[in-house]
């Protein structure tokens, strides 16, 4: 939900106030529109939304998507694109991982 956050309403410190509350050793999860990658799918899923809902659909870079991490320890992978999270065989993620335009990461509360 939260790229339907614009950054004015500052969606970093709506995360960071629920992440207070949270125990050290708890996870977040978080799956994010991103304007990373391929360029055209990114535009394509903008058009789409900014068409068919009232909210306006906010795709950040992953270093943006990065921030909602700050005070967590990524786990492995990382911030990857939702085919590259885990996948059971290589075999299942596609050429062009970033056609998927979602980051997707899990982190651990220090």
């Amino acid at each position: 939900m939260l790229h339907f956050i614009p950054d004015e309403d500052e969606p970093w410190q709506l995360v960071a106030t629920l992440a207070d509350a949270m125990a050290p050793g708890s996870y977040l999860v978080l799956c994010h529109g991103t304007s990373d990658g391929t360029p055209k799918t990114a535009r394509a899923v903008k058009d789409v939304y900014d068409r068919s809902v009232t909210t306006p659909l906010n795709l950040r870079c992953r270093a943006g998507i990065l921030r909602f991490f700050d005070g967590f320890d990524l786990v492995e992978p990382g911030l990857v694109f939702i085919p590259q999270w885990r996948p059971e065989s290589l075999g299942d993620v596609p050429k062009d991982a970033s056609s998927y335009g979602n980051l997707v990461g899990v982190a651990r509360k220090r």
